[in-house]
C-alpha cells in the first residue's frame, strides 16, 4: 500500500496552522511526517529557516494521550530555543488537550518542580537541568515514548556527546529516536553502531537551497572602520528595519555595543549570561524593531527564529562553514528574502570565498548613496588645481651675484682680529 503525500495537518491542528500563514507543507514537514508518525526511528536534515519543529512537533503531538504524564522529550541546545519550541508547539497541543512545559537550567528549580506534579505530556529542555530532574525522580522515565533531539549536530558532538547519551540511558529502550538538524556531522554516519538499529535519513537540503532567497555579499571595510560603516548602514539601507550582528566574543561584543550606543542607535546584546526573562526581553524588542542592531555570539545561530529578520552582519567572520551555515539561517526563512552581509578586508574576501566554495555564491558590494550595490562606483576625476597663490611682486634691490659679495672671514681670523682690537699692527719689514 503506497503511503499517502502528506498535504496538511489534521484538523484540530489546521486552523492554528493557517492563521501561522502556512499554506503548503515545506519538504521536510513533508518527508519525516509518516515515519514519524509510525515510530520509525528517523534522522532529519533541512535547510534553517524550513519548519523543522513542526515537521518533527506535529506527527508527535498526534500520537500522544492527555493525561498520560509525560511521553515526549524534546532536547534543546539552549535555554532560548527551550522558550521558542514550547511556543511554537503549545498552540497546537492546547487543540488536543496537551501541554508543555519548557525547563531550563538557569529557571528556578523549586517553581519547576511545582510545574511537573502538573504532569504535562510534552517537556522540552536542556539536557543538564533535566537529567537533575530524572535523578530526582520528579520525571517518570518508564511512561516516555519519543525523544528528540533538536540541532543533533552541535548535541551529538565531541563536547556533548556523552552528556546526550547519559540522559538517553535513562530512557526506556524502546524509545522513539528523532535527530534534526540542518546541517550534518560524522556521527550521522555512524547511528547504527552508537544506537544499534538504522535511522531512516530524509536530507532535503539540496531542494531547500533552490528554494531560498538569500543575497550572500561582502563589502570591503578595515577593522577599524567597521563600527563607522554599521552607523552609516543603519542610516541607510536598514532605516526603519533591523539586523542581527555576530562577533567572535563576548568582549567584542560589549565594545562594539557601547560604540554602537555612542552612535545614538538602539542596541540590545545576547550573550548568554543573561536570566532568561533578560533574553526574552531583548529578543521581543528586537522582533518589535524597537533595536536596530542586536549584537551576539554564535549563541544566537541555532535555531533561533526571527522571522521578519532581513539582514545578518558578520561583523566577525565565521571560522567554519557549519557556523556560516546556521548564522546565515536567521534571515531568509521560510523563503522570505534575507541578505548576509559580511565584513572584512581583501584577504577575509578570498579565505570566505574560499569557505564557501561550492555551496553559496559571494557578491562583492559597495555602499553608494545610502543603498548597498554591486556595481563598483567610478572613480571621481581627479580636478588639477587652480594655482590661486598670491602673484610674487619683482624684486626691486637685486643683490650682487656671489663673485660680488664680501667673502665670509674664518672663524680662527676672525677670533684673531677681536684679539688685537687696539694693538698697534706689526710693519711688515
Amino acid at each position: 500500500m503506497t503511503t499517502p503525500t502528506y498535504q496538511q495537518p489534521i484538523n484540530p491542528f489546521l486552523k492554528v496552522w493557517r492563521q501561522a500563514g502556512f499554506k503548503t507543507p515545506t519538504p521536510i514537514q513533508q518527508g519525516v511526517y509518516w515515519p514519524i508518525k509510525q515510530g520509525e526511528p528517523v534522522l532529519g536534515l533541512a535547510a534553517t529557516g524550513k519548519g523543522k519543529t513542526l515537521a518533527f512537533g506535529l506527527p508527535l503531538l498526534e500520537t500522544l494521550q492527555p493525561g498520560e504524564q509525560t511521553q515526549l522529550i524534546i532536547l534543546e541546545p539552549s535555554a532560548e530555543l527551550v522558550i521558542q519550541v514550547r511556543d511554537v508547539l503549545q498552540p497546537y497541543a492546547q487543540q488536543v488537550q496537551l501541554s508543555v512545559q519548557g525547563i531550563v537550567g538557569k529557571a528556578n528549580l523549586q517553581r519547576q518542580l511545582t510545574s511537573l506534579k502538573k504532569h504535562p505530556e510534552v517537556i522540552v529542555a536542556t539536557v543538564g537541568r533535566l537529567a537533575e530532574l530524572l535523578d530526582r525522580k520528579a520525571i517518570k522515565a518508564d511512561r516516555i515514548t519519543s525523544l528528540v533531539i533538536d540541532e543533533a549536530d552541535l548535541q551529538l558532538d565531541e563536547e556533548h556527546r556523552e552528556a546526550t547519551r547519559q540522559l538517553m540511558g535513562a530512557l526506556p529502550a524502546e524509545t522513539q529516536m528523532v535527530l534534526m538538524s540542518a546541517t550534518s556531522q560524522p556521527i550521522f554516519t555512524e547511528l547504527e553502531k552508537w544506537f544499534g538499529y538504522e535511522f531512516e535519513r530524509i536530507d532535503t537540503r539540496e531542494q531547500d537551497a533552490q528554494q531560498q532567497h538569500i543575497d550572500h555579499d561582502f563589502l570591503e571595510v578595515g577593522n577599524h572602520y567597521k563600527a563607522e560603516f554599521l552607523k552609516q548602514l543603519a542610516r541607510g539601507p536598514l532605516a526603519h528595519t533591523a539586523a542581527l550582528v555576530f562577533v567572535k566574543n563576548r568582549g567584542s561584543a560589549k565594545t562594539l555595543a557601547k560604540t554602537l550606543s555612542f552612535y545614538k542607535l538602539s542596541v540590545g546584546l545576547l550573550l548568554g549570561d543573561e536570566t532568561s526573562q533578560q533574553r526574552q526581553r531583548v529578543m521581543q524588542q528586537f522582533r518589535r524593531d524597537e533595536l536596530t542592531y542586536l549584537v551576539t555570539t554564535e549563541l544566537a545561530a541555532r535555531g533561533l527564529d526571527f522571522a521578519e529578520l532581513k539582514m545578518v552582519v558578520n561583523y566577525d567572520l565565521p571560522g567554519s562553514l557549519t557556523n556560516y551555515i546556521h548564522r546565515a539561517g536567521r534571515t531568509g526563512r521560510m523563503e522570505r528574502p534575507g541578505v548576509v552581509l559580511n565584513l572584512g578586508n581583501d584577504h577575509d574576501r578570498r579565505n570566505l570565498q574560499h569557505l564557501l566554495a561550492g555551496n553559496y555564491q559571494l557578491a562583492q558590494v559597495y555602499l553608494v548613496d545610502k543603498q548597498l550595490q554591486t556595481t563598483k562606483p567610478a572613480a571621481k576625476p581627479e580636478k588639477t588645481p587652480e594655482n590661486r597663490s598670491i602673484p610674487k611682486s619683482p624684486v626691486k634691490n637685486k643683490l650682487p651675484d656671489s663673485d660680488g659679495l664680501r667673502k665670509k672671514t674664518h672663524k680662527k681670523n676672525r677670533l684673531r682680529n677681536k684679539k688685537n682690537i687696539g694693538k698697534p699692527h706689526k710693519k711688515l719689514i
